[in-house]
């Protein structure tokens, strides 16, 4: 069966969808329009549907004891008003049309289309989805996500083994000291000093404990103390972000932080109050799995168009279901002439709709090279 030829008598109604998507735009976890709008897709396909986490939809194309998954995040971003800037309507399209092209050729087994709501808000729906059970009933065997990639041009995707984008934990630390009058400092338990010493102790620690070729960052963001010339405040607070791409390094980090927040603290005889945050872990796509799609990829489009990534500082919730499952992540390329040169999140981001047949193509090939594992 000429596969791409089936997406090509398809693919106007695949991207009328996208269209659709696009100026129903919702942020995170008020994608209800969006929401609907997929049911009645899928509907329309007679494949099952079921609503989670309130503005999530899951999806399953034929019974099995166990299956292959494929995830679309929802939501946009309060970007020139409300709008797709990370490109997730190209996600639910995608997803979407492997759905319709999976339906129409006939394919006999198990594929659960997972759409999540909330990726861009800080605690993000794939956790909540894995809670009320998204990856059993059929069990979820292996998942694929992706993410349309800016600069990477249409026809190319970007795809490694291990970890591809970052954990996130946000930090917000209050050191709390006794305030008064500037002129009389000796007075006074002056906030600043371990809040100044706390930041610069941590930047010399990260880089002098921590192996050098195990990437992270801590970045202080800001701190807010007092706002006169001859009050000296009571208390100072720092703001900051840790990224890693190891979850043991991650672990350290948290302690490194506590333990030299609370010293700092007591050497000027301050308080500290620490609210760690910890979010996303870091995205690892599994390694046997993820060299099968590299090596099927590569016969599938050309070893010229299947690239190396470069890890990316930027956090993705998708990271939670890779915790669970054996995952691939990839990155789909979407620049061809004057479009997808504008990073993600920028209100110029833009992308060329020749990457959907891409993103179906590559899809659903790969998922006709697993049927055999996904018999049950």
């Amino acid at each position: 069966m000429d596969i791409k030829k089936v997406i090509e008598q398809n693919i106007d109604t695949i991207k009328k969808l996208r269209k659709k998507i696009n100026v129903n735009a919702e942020l995170s976890f008020k994608e209800f329009n969006t929401q609907k709008i997929i049911l009645d897709f899928l509907k329309d396909l007679d494949i099952n549907t079921k609503v989670l986490a309130s503005t999530g939809v899951v999806s399953t194309l034929n019974a099995g004891r166990e299956c292959i998954a494929l995830r679309a995040d929802m939501d946009a971003l309060p970007v020139n008003g409300i709008a797709h800037a990370c490109g997730h309507d190209y996600h639910m399209a995608i997803v979407l049309g492997t759905a319709l092209i999976l339906k129409k050729i006939g394919f006999p087994n198990a594929v659960k289309f997972i759409f999540q709501p909330g990726e861009e808000s800080g605690g993000g729906g794939a956790l909540p989805m894995i809670k009320e059970g998204v990856l059993e009933n059929p069990r979820v065997k292996y998942i694929i996500g992706f993410h349309v990639w800016p600069n990477v041009p249409v026809g190319c995707i970007e795809v490694a083994v291990g970890a591809s984008m970052a954990s996130v934990d946000d930090l917000h630390i209050s050191f709390i000291g006794s305030g008064g009058h500037a002129a009389t400092p000796h007075l006074c338990k002056n906030p600043m000093y371990p809040a100044m010493e706390f930041i610069q102790s941590m930047n010399i620690q990260s880089r002098i404990e921590n192996n050098p070729l195990d990437s992270h960052i801590i970045t202080f963001s800001s701190i807010q103390c007092g706002n006169a010339p001859n009050v000296i405040s009571d208390k100072c607070e720092v703001l900051g972000t840790v990224r890693t791409f190891n979850d043991k390094l991650r672990k350290k980090l948290y302690e490194d932080i506590v333990k030299n927040s609370r010293l700092c603290a007591e050497k000027y005889g301050c308080n500290v109050d620490l609210n760690y945050d910890f979010q996303y872990p870091p995205l690892i796509s599994n390694e046997p799995l993820t060299n099968k799609f590299i090596n099927f990829t590569k016969t599938l489009i050309g070893e010229d168009k299947v690239l190396p990534l470069e890890k990316s500082f930027a956090a993705e919730d998708f990271a939670y279901f890779a915790q669970k499952v054996p995952s691939v992540h990839f990155r789909l390329g979407i620049a061809a002439n004057d479009k997808g040169i504008h990073p993600l999140h920028s209100p110029n981001f833009d992308a060329s709709e020749e990457a959907i047949l891409n993103g179906i193509y590559i899809i659903v090939n790969f998922i006709l090279n697993m049927e055999k594992e996904l018999k049950s």
